[in-house]
């Protein structure tokens, strides 16, 4: 071990140093480990938010949805369809649609929604996993009812269950005695939730066919829903289509059609390591003052150093090695303390979260890489916290410093 790394460590941890020095030291180093832990936690904290809504969102929902300009939708979307696939790659799965507003009615009452019809088969969306109650089962009963998926929280609002008949009024432009609403009869054969509140409060399924009968589309499609390899590509396919296909395609990418969720996920994230790392920016002046009450305590000792030619290089190593030490200790347990309560919340999920959030418990996702950046960054702000102290203490006399006291 080097002489200035010895007399350091003694410096800081001997026995024969005062109690108030082991005080401020103990203090210093749980003052970074403090700022560590709070950095590490909320950063995996972000890290687990932003998964979850990216996964839940590109789960439920098409990564890609190609609507039309037109009123009317898109009447050869068949052709479009081979199009589109023969062009692009990175294309996983595709699906036609019906969606547009309705309303639904039951003894509870009426609400507003969104009629989606779908192509079982080749549905995209995640619903078929995402059963409560009842069955994945679209096909329609006979000619007068049909079938449909309902969420959980709509469900519960309009106080109906599997099995339950309601009606549904297909709404085609503004209600008039001339433009009366469609009336179609269904029998709710499940009830499904995807985790997104809104999104159940506000959807039901039913098959393709039916939907185009209540809308009165004929054989066309309000639009194209298209699954991706890799859902991080929707923005540059979202493109791609623009020019391949033209008008009247209109493609949007997830991210634009929940633009208003991802910036909220992205303002969340975007303050918080600012905020916390003040936290470890407090604590490295914390350092400063523990050397310098070192530097005041240990002068005579500097003056013997330096009377037996110890050199200014060396005084300040002995310094920065102090300081370096106390900001090592608390990164270190910092890393104890954030790491410890991230994998007990992943365990154990002590904490829930209300509705708003679209989870349930608090999502946790560790990233090694982030946490090393972290870790080196605080090391970093105490290495250049104790420079000042350290070239104090090389500038002291040895005369001087001897006869401090």
């Amino acid at each position: 071990m080097k002489y200035s790394s010895f007399i350091a460590l003694r410096y800081l941890f001997s026995k024969n140093s005062s109690g108030f020095i082991h005080f401020i030291t103990a203090i210093s180093i749980l003052g970074v480990a403090l700022g560590v832990a709070a950095l590490i936690i909320a950063t995996s904290i972000m890290n687990g938010f932003e998964k979850e809504i990216r996964d839940k969102v590109a789960g439920l929902v098409a990564h890609v949805q190609v609507n039309s300009f037109k009123s009317d939708g898109l009447p050869d979307y068949k052709e479009g369809m081979k199009l589109i696939r023969d062009s692009i790659g990175g294309i996983s799965g595709m699906s036609e649609i019906v969606q547009k507003e309705a309303v639904l009615r039951t003894k509870a009452g009426v609400e507003g929604l969104l009629l989606k019809g779908i192509v079982a088969e080749t549905d995209l969306s995640s619903v078929r996993n995402k059963i409560l109650r009842g069955a994945y089962n679209l096909q329609p009963v006979d000619t007068i009812f049909s079938r449909l998926l309902v969420g959980n929280k709509l469900a519960a609002k309009m106080k109906i269950d599997t099995g339950s008949k309601v009606i549904v009024f297909g709404l085609n432009g503004i209600p008039s005695p001339a433009n009366t609403p469609k009336i179609k009869q269904f029998i709710v054969s499940g009830i499904y939730e995807s985790g997104l509140k809104e999104y159940d409060d506000m959807i039901v399924y039913t098959d393709l066919k039916t939907a185009q009968k209540t809308f009165d589309f004929g054989n066309n499609v309000t639009g194209i829903e298209i699954k991706l390899d890799n859902f991080e590509n929707a923005e540059r396919v979202s493109n791609a289509i623009k020019r391949v296909a033209g008008y009247p395609y209109y493609p949007r990418s997830m991210f634009k059609l929940y633009k208003p969720l991802f910036t909220w996920v992205e303002l969340q994230k975007a303050p918080t390591p600012v905020i916390l790392g003040l936290i470890i920016i407090v604590a490295t002046f914390n350092i400063v003052g523990t050397l310098l009450m070192l530097v005041l305590e240990k002068t005579q000792s500097i003056g013997i150093l330096k009377s037996l030619g110890t050199s200014r290089t060396g005084i300040m190593k002995i310094f920065l090695t102090s300081g370096l030490v106390i900001g090592i200790a608390g990164v270190v347990l910092g890393n104890v303390i954030g790491l410890g309560i991230c994998m007990a919340e992943l365990k154990y999920r002590f904490f829930s979260l209300p509705e708003i959030y679209y989870m349930n418990n608090v999502p946790i996702l560790i990233e090694p890489f982030q946490i090393l950046i972290i870790s080196l960054l605080a090391i970093l702000l105490t290495f250049l916290a104790t420079i000042v102290p350290a070239y104090l203490a090389s500038k002291l006399e040895p005369v001087r410093a001897l006869r401090f006291s």
